[in-house]
């Protein structure tokens, strides 16, 4: 499932940041990412909602380094930039300075990152895979996620899986606030040391279920790419 692509570095910003535009966010350096949307863009730059998290708003001033995150059809987009000011009008807007450029890292439809953690699967509809083991339909067997996006995950079975099974996966524990989710299987990957590797596409998911699962990918990998940075600089001489 994982397939890395080459970076690719856009300049034409605006093809790309456009109004009621998702982003998420967070202060160079730090941990929690915050959520808004585009309001509105102009020449030099654009306009944001007040980012907040659980309620709480985002705190910044003219010298804060931003680090902005977003999806659309064809991958994950980044880039760094700084607020210019706020607006006061009918609503509080936030004034962001366009950036020079955008960039994107994985062309596919769902930025995924690795996620290792083992959770419980229940075996819906499983059409070959029980005939050679223990397990029996509705049985709610433990597989281990090893990467994960808002439109799916690869995960690694000990039963074995083929295409348009149907399963039950309990995400309570890597996604906040998200429990039992459907999913089919979209493709058989092979056997690796743990048991069948599969690819699960999530379905009938609401926009709000897979924001929080994307929210949930950005942290992870702005953590990973945070903790790098730190790894980098103590190890400067």
């Amino acid at each position: 499932m994982q397939n890395e692509t080459a970076m690719e570095i856009i300049t034409a910003v605006k093809k790309l940041i456009k109004a009621e535009l998702k982003l998420w966010v967070a202060v160079s350096g730090t941990k929690r990412l915050f959520v808004t949307k585009v309001n509105n863009v102009y020449d030099t730059s654009f306009t944001i909602l007040p980012p907040t998290d659980n309620g709480k708003n985002l705190i910044v001033t003219k010298k804060t380094e931003l680090e902005f995150m977003f999806t659309i059809e064809n991958g994950k987009y980044f880039f760094t930039t700084k607020p210019i000011g706020i607006i006061k009008e009918n609503i509080t807007l936030l004034a962001i300075e366009l950036p020079a450029s955008i960039q994107r890292n994985e062309m596919r439809a769902f930025y995924r990152v690795e996620m290792l953690r083992r959770i419980p699967v229940k075996l819906i509809n499983v059409a070959n895979g029980l005939n050679d083991s223990n397990y029996k339909e509705n049985d709610v067997v433990t597989m281990t996620c090893t990467d994960l996006s808002g439109g799916g995950m690869k995960l690694i079975s000990p039963v074995f899986l083929d295409k348009d099974d149907v399963l039950e996966i309990d995400l309570s524990g890597l996604v906040d606030d998200i429990e039992k989710i459907c999913a089919k299987v979209i493709r058989y990957i092979g056997v690796e040391e743990e048991g069948h590797a599969v690819g699960i596409m999530f379905t009938s998911l609401t926009e709000s279920v897979r924001d929080k699962i994307i929210r949930c990918v950005f942290q992870r990998q702005h953590d990973k790419e945070r903790l790098t940075d730190n790894f980098r600089r103590k190890n400067v001489f």
